[in-house]
């Protein structure tokens, strides 16, 4: 298998621009209690591993924009 730098850029730009995303959304839907939200969201069962990452750096976002 050859790896490809640009598509390994391109998808971590993307999950930095979606977990952006997530946590703008988590802000303007829950306010103060966002970080908890999320928190709760990362504990289910049926979130994919793309999804996991993307909670994960949303997460991170949310900790530091607090």
């Amino acid at each position: 298998m050859i790896l490809n730098p640009l598509r390994l850029y391109r998808r971590r730009q993307r999950l930095l621009r979606e977990a952006l995303e997530e946590a703008q959304y988590l802000r303007r839907r829950h306010g103060a209690e966002a970080l908890r939200a999320a928190q709760e969201q990362l504990r289910r069962p049926d979130i994919t591993r793309w999804g996991h990452k993307v909670l994960e750096r949303a997460i991170m976002y949310l900790e530091t924009k607090v």
